[in-house]
């Protein structure tokens, strides 16, 4: 039905879950902007790898990627702490390919509906959103080296370091190598004051692998009953197009598969009969609460004993950023539960309170 249509925009994460959860309920055609991948290697915990996998319904999307068991972290004075960990070390354009191979076969259309169109989920940058403004709290940028590690660095470890101008993330990938991000200050700078990254690595690559903005940001209107175009589709943002995350402390692909739950339970929910207005509130709520979250757990990390201008910088930004989105949530409570993938309206919901 054409008043049941829905476009999902976009190439990544985000997007693929969409369309695998509104199986037979969306378009997927040209207008989809494919996503390049940026960045040789990612973390995915135990817990995302089982959430994909419930999505995609396939038990071996992670087969042969490398196994993280341990996480050394140096982040205050005294010796690195490690602490136990479940996670694998994937190639991004390798998942998002698993990912394209295990999408279910949705209903297809071979001209352009635009004038049918119910809803439309942006999920990467689009030119409707453009508009729109990003509310950024920080200034840090991620820089991403090839290096080759040292013959001693435990193969199924990762490392993070906090340093006087900037933190360093390793990760091993393969066959000796690993993917170095630096933040704060130019890599070898970072490394020069490093304790415990430093000594796991044998050589850096001099090319940059990828650059990309560090600190977290939010699109300040994350969903529309009604867009500017001529069709009047209501939007949602979704994944990076909503809002994008300090790579420190948040996950990039579970944050995109639990936004992309998110999206698709709304939409279901207003298919079903659930008022717009209502369900839209409650996505941009829950999104809103999730950002905060991520703000308060970035402000932990940039609280060091010793801070320099960097770290002094850049927790003034989270802290204004922690200001900014508790008075969007102010007198705003939840009307809805997510179940699995489904929102189910509160039958006495809470009173709004303060957050």
């Amino acid at each position: 039905m054409a008043e049941r249509t829905i476009l999902v925009e976009g190439g990544g994460i985000a997007a693929l879950c969409c369309q695998q959860l509104l199986h037979g309920q969306c378009y997927t055609g040209a207008s989809a902007v494919a996503k390049t991948p940026r960045l040789p290697a990612i973390l995915v915990s135990q817990s995302t790898q089982k959430l994909l996998a419930d999505i995609f319904q396939s038990a071996d999307l992670f087969e042969g990627f490398p196994h993280i068991r341990e996480r050394v972290v140096a982040w205050r004075p005294g010796n690195p702490v490690r602490l136990p960990h479940s996670a694998v070390v994937a190639s991004e354009k390798v998942l998002l390919d698993r990912l394209r191979a295990r999408l279910a076969e949705g209903e297809r259309q071979e001209e352009d509906p635009e004038h049918s169109l119910a809803w439309r989920i942006f999920s990467a940058g689009a030119a409707p959103l453009q508009e729109l403004e990003q509310m950024h709290f920080g200034s840090r940028t991620a820089v991403v080296r090839q290096v080759e590690l040292a013959g001693n660095a435990q193969p199924d470890a990762c490392w993070i370091e906090s340093v006087e101008n900037g933190w360093l993330f390793l990760l091993p990938t393969l066959q000796g190598q690993g993917s170095l991000i630096s933040v704060g200050s130019e890599t070898r700078r970072l490394l020069s004051n490093s304790r415990l990254v430093v000594s796991q690595v044998q050589s850096i690559e001099e090319s940059v692998v990828a650059e990309f903005a560090a600190y977290p940001r939010i699109l300040s209107r994350l969903c529309g009953d009604r867009g500017s175009d001529k069709a009047g589709a209501g939007w949602l943002a979704c994944g990076s197009a909503a809002m994008s995350f300090d790579p420190l402390c948040g996950e990039g692909a579970g944050n995109a598969a639990r936004e992309a739950i998110l999206a698709s339970a709304a939409l279901k929910a207003i298919l079903a009969g659930e008022s717009r207005e209502d369900v839209l509130s409650e996505y941009s709520m829950r999104l809103m609460l999730g950002f905060l979250r991520h703000l308060e757990n970035c402000r932990e990390f940039y609280r060091p004993e010793t801070p320099s201008e960097f770290w002094r910088a850049e927790l003034q930004s989270i802290e204004s950023g922690i200001v900014w989105t508790k008075q969007q949530l102010e007198g705003r409570s939840p009307r809805f539960r997510l179940m699995d993938f489904t929102l189910e309206r509160i039958a006495n919901p809470h009173k709004p309170t303060s957050v």
